[in-house]
């Protein structure tokens, strides 16, 4: 039962995921935050793989953790460096916990055209507003 656990911690990250969908991917280019960037993602999911998975209390406390740690990133306006960030947290999830990874991450979805760019951590990425 421990998917039960799960629910309100994928509940919430479903509701983050539809309040950010709106935004559009930015353009990515090189930047000196990458290495650290990924370190911190490394961390933060050992943090978040470590944790009881039934304790939802804990499990919400690390994701947020983790959001707070990839937020320097945003705050810095530095694309590259959030999607090193994503990437590593997400790739550290797949190996180490691969049904948590499930879990978390939204897949290509099924209906879109072959064409059509995906990018599942775009929703992750916000643009500021024009002016």
């Amino acid at each position: 039962m421990k998917s039960r656990h799960l629910l309100p911690i994928i509940g919430a990250m479903i509701v983050v995921a539809l309040l950010s969908s709106c935004f559009q991917l930015k353009e990515e280019t090189p930047s000196p935050l990458k290495g650290k960037a990924e370190v911190v993602a490394t961390a933060a999911a050992q943090k978040v793989v470590g944790t009881d998975h039934s304790d939802t209390l804990a499990m919400q406390n690390a994701i947020l953790e983790a959001k707070t740690l990839q937020a320097e990133f945003q705050v810095a306006d530095d694309t590259c460096a959030i999607n090193a960030f994503n990437r590593t947290f997400k790739k550290y999830l797949q190996e180490h916990d691969p049904k948590l990874a499930k879990d978390m991450f939204v897949e290509r979805p099924k209906d879109l055209p072959a064409g059509e760019p995906w990018d599942e951590f775009e929703q992750l990425v916000e643009v500021p507003e024009k002016k």
